[in-house]
């Protein structure tokens, strides 16, 4: 008992001292600053009941839950002064149809991230311009891409959001 309690504190010695070795990991960003959409549905499916699944470029959700927003998120060192984002509709990939299926709430084609803040919302009015006689799966996707400005890019991986609006 007593030679298993030596080798047990001798291999917990070993242990420690190899713990030394080892860099202290820094969890600090510090690279160039990015912005990117956020979905914080991501995982759940709230909005419609039929949906497959919410990831973190899109969303799922029907025309009558009214109003919803888009999370725009700063990765990277918080700024002392406002800093104003754009953003297109892609119209090329959207078949949803401004004034008849959304209406951005605030100015379009830019979201401002407040001084000392991490994040914005690009808030919008879902409107109820699907007919009935639409399949209830069918979506109208709203695609929305960031574009930064001079000073902040948009993260290539989390650029582009795809809202899907159904009846």
């Amino acid at each position: 008992m007593k030679n298993k309690f030596i080798q047990f504190l001798v291999v917990g010695a070993m242990a420690l001292s190899l713990t030394s070795c080892f860099e202290n990991p820094s969890w600090t960003y510090d690279m160039a600053p990015v912005v990117e959409f956020k979905n914080p549905r991501t995982g759940f499916a709230t909005q419609p009941t039929n949906n497959v699944s919410n990831g973190a470029a899109q969303r799922t959700v029907r025309q009558l839950l009214k109003r919803d927003s888009i999370l725009v998120q700063l990765v990277g060192a918080q700024r002392p002064e406002a800093t104003t984002l754009g953003y297109v509709i892609d119209a090329a990939k959207s078949t949803a149809v401004e004034n008849i299926n959304y209406r951005i709430l605030e100015s379009k084609g830019s979201v401002t991230i407040p001084a000392n803040s991490s994040s914005a919302y690009i808030k919008f009015e879902i409107l109820e311009g699907i007919p009935t006689t639409v399949a209830a799966t069918q979506n109208y996707p709203l695609v929305l891409t960031l574009t930064g400005n001079d000073q902040i890019k948009p993260s290539e991986n989390y650029k582009t959001f795809t809202l899907n609006i159904r009846r």
